[in-house]
């Protein structure tokens, strides 16, 4: 019986729960062996669309994307990291935010930069 990708997906996340990293990276290069095997590469997008939504189905928030107008301090980090555990965690610094943070949680954007509140006042000055 061929199992459909959300199935493997399920399969694969809950395999590797509580498991290091390298033990993930080998899984999932075995994983990637076995459907080159099978002649079934051309699944592999779709199973790793399924790996994400399973993930986020499980743990929450697969990835979170902070951007600062300076590098976040260690205690910051370690606050998103409790507040979305397993998730991947980017950091990017640029400075033409002014301040503030801009914070994605995959594909939810909260804004709370200085630039991100000039481009709304902007817009409503345009549109008054």
């Amino acid at each position: 019986m061929r199992r459909t990708e959300k199935q493997l997906a399920r399969a694969f996340i809950d395999a590797l729960d509580g498991t290091t990293k390298a033990h993930v990276e080998a899984a999932a290069a075995e994983l990637v062996a076995q459907l080159h095997e099978r002649h079934e590469l051309h699944r592999l997008r779709g199973l790793i669309e399924a790996i994400e939504g399973a993930w986020r189905e499980k743990y929450g928030a697969a990835t979170v994307t902070i951007e600062t107008a300076y590098e976040i301090t260690g205690a910051l980090q370690k606050k998103l990291e409790a507040l979305a555990p397993g998730a991947e965690l980017r950091k990017h610094v640029r400075p033409e935010i002014i301040g503030g943070a801009r914070l994605r949680i995959d594909d939810n954007i909260i804004d709370g930069s200085v630039e991100g509140h000039l481009q709304q006042l902007n817009q409503a000055l345009r549109n008054a």
